[in-house]
């Protein structure tokens, strides 16, 4: 999360009570999150994320990297049970739709630059008006209304369309085993 009382945007991570520095593009990001999908990676396999210094523990290292990567946010007010778990975005599915909205947002090329994970984020956040938004809307789209008019088979179709492959039960169960060490408390 950004914040604009501090005049710089955070480039470390705290592990132990020490501050490693990390890649903050929001490339090496991108390449973390698909990382982080697979269930055979190890802690140290994440080492490309530091620029130099590397923690002693790795696995505290990596939970760090993960709070970073996804920093609290305090709006919109949600309950965890309300909202759909469905995944609305694939960073590598979705590449050339988020190429193409920043760039007609925001005049960004996306493959020149290496803007801070937490600007690639906030920018993403703003995103308005584009197919990308367009197809996000199919993949949340419900029917909550009941009907089965014309409306209601052509979104379903789209919803059908624009669908990302599903994760499989044994990778959900592995993320949240990995949740929990990251929020014990919940």
């Amino acid at each position: 999360m950004i914040e604009l009382k501090k005049s710089r945007l955070p480039e470390s991570v705290e592990v132990d009570g020490s501050l490693y520095a990390i890649h903050t593009s929001f490339k090496y990001f991108l390449r973390f999150i698909e990382l982080l999908a697979n269930k055979d990676i190890k802690p140290q396999d994440f080492d490309f994320m530091y620029k130099s210094k590397k923690p002693q523990d790795r696995e505290s290292g990596l939970i760090a990297l993960v709070q970073f990567c996804n920093p609290p946010q305090i709006l919109p007010h949600t309950d965890k049970l309300e909202g759909s778990s469905e995944k609305a975005v694939d960073y590598t599915i979705d590449a050339d739709y988020i190429f193409a909205a920043f760039m007609e947002r925001y005049g960004i090329d996306l493959v020149e630059s290496d803007m801070h994970w937490y600007k690639f984020q906030a920018l993403f956040k703003g995103l308005h008006d584009t197919k990308l938004n367009e197809i996000i809307s199919y993949r949340l789209w419900e029917n909550t209304s009941g009907k089965r008019d014309a409306y209601t088979r052509q979104m379903e179709k789209l919803k059908s369309a624009w669908e990302l492959p599903q994760e499989s039960d044994e990778e959900d169960e592995d993320l949240k085993a990995f949740e929990a060490l990251l929020y014990p408390n919940e």
